[in-house]
């Protein structure tokens, strides 16, 4: 369905009220899912643990700030696949054109009539 643009002055007042309402709804549906996710998550590191390592303690283990667990993201260190194929190649390549790149020789200088 499409929206349709509004013609007068009362049309377009009464076009902003149902947009505002609708962004109003959006909104608040979003603060209230956000609420709900964070509702039993605490700061870490906690006031407590702040407090303690500001006394001198050392606070190695905190506690759980209920988020779940944490994620680990491993890297790979080497292309793969396709890429892997191209890198090989473009190396064997570099290692060919290092092999047959020749220096400039200096040429020796004729010798002087004189």
């Amino acid at each position: 369905m499409a929206e349709q643009t509004p013609t007068t002055t009362k049309d377009q007042a009464a076009f902003a009220k149902e947009q505002l309402a609708k962004d109003k709804e959006v909104r608040q549906r979003i603060v209230d899912e956000t609420t709900g996710k964070t509702e039993d998550v605490k700061p870490t590191p906690t006031q407590e643990e702040n407090d303690r390592a500001r006394m001198g303690e050392d606070v190695a283990h905190k506690e759980d700030d209920g988020s779940g667990p944490e994620v680990e993201l491993h890297v790979r260190s080497k292309p793969f696949g396709q890429h892997a194929q191209q890198s090989s190649q473009q190396r064997e390549k570099s290692e060919q054109d290092k092999q047959a790149y020749a220096t400039r020789q200096q040429t020796p200088k004729p010798p002087s009539a004189g």
